[in-house]
């Protein structure tokens, strides 16, 4: 292969490679953009940020379909945006209300409600997955979940109820920093759902496992906890860029999918638009 011609992964093509990565820049942008503007007004709600988490999120939610829907574990204006709202609606509904957290808790109508406790929220979450299943939908539910939630008796009835019931579900298991996991894929084998670790700064390898699981699921085989790891590698190991931008932009680059050139028009070209709109 001529060392000009891209690499084209048969499982995850160069176009929705370069589409992760715009979706992945394009959030961080927007979080702080809004981290700013809220600093700057001092608002009285402070909305959470996913710094960290965008190849957790981009590389689960990028091909949810019509009727699929989203639980968030938080509130915040960026998975709006990585489920296809435009950004400048997020912003005026910012604008709009900033000290009610229920005008932020679902700005898409892929997205459930945000509640805070998580026993409820996630109960919701199973509903709607139980409605998809007797409605006999090929629809299917994400619920994002921080590491923290993931432990105790809540967490463990809520997985054992899913598996039972069968619920087309994936768990997704957001990082709580290096070396901090609590073995949440093991803990949900024992209660009969597929349980999977992924690095979480890996936005690929995250692709490719939701793919598959997303697959299982939406064929009737249950749910599936997907757990996003920050490793920590020692000894003579490289360790990989902690950080998910830059991991996928030293992906693209070695498989020359894309040059810097155009990494920087695309981040360049978001922060100009949002700069236009009024928070």
């Amino acid at each position: 292969m001529s060392e000009t011609v891209p690499h084209e992964n048969p499982l995850v093509n160069n176009k929705k490679l370069r589409e992760m990565f715009v979706a992945m820049v394009e959030a961080r942008a927007l979080d702080e953009h809004v981290s700013r503007s809220q600093r700057r007004r001092k608002t009285r709600l402070r909305l959470d940020s996913i710094h960290g988490q965008e190849a957790c999120r981009v590389s689960t939610a990028i091909d949810l379909g019509q009727g699929d829907l989203v639980s968030d574990s938080q509130v915040g204006v960026a998975m709006g945006l990585i489920l296809g709202v435009d950004p400048g609606f997020l912003l005026k509904r910012l604008a709009a209300s900033d000290s009610d957290t229920k005008a932020h808790g679902s700005v898409s109508e892929k997205q459930l409600p945000w509640i805070e406790d998580v026993e409820d929220r996630l109960r919701i979450a199973m509903g709607a997955a139980l409605a998809f299943k007797t409605l006999k939908r090929a629809n299917i539910v994400v619920a994002y979940v921080q590491g923290r939630e993931a432990t105790g008796g809540v967490w463990r009835r809520t997985l054992t109820l899913a598996a039972k019931l069968d619920l087309p579900m994936i768990f997704v298991i957001l990082p709580e920093g290096e070396g901090k996991s609590k073995n949440i894929s093991r803990k949900a084998r024992s209660c009969g759902i597929p349980g999977i670790p992924v690095d979480a700064n890996d936005a690929v390898a995250l692709y490719r496992v939701t793919q598959e699981s997303v697959g299982r699921t939406r064929g009737g085989d249950g749910p599936v906890v997907i757990e996003c790891v920050i490793y920590r590698l020692k000894g003579k190991q490289r360790i990989p860029a902690p950080d998910p931008i830059a991991q996928m932009k030293e992906f693209l680059l070695a498989r020359k999918v894309s040059d810097q050139a155009w990494m920087a028009r695309v981040e360049e070209s978001f922060r100009k638009r949002l700069a236009t709109q009024k928070l």
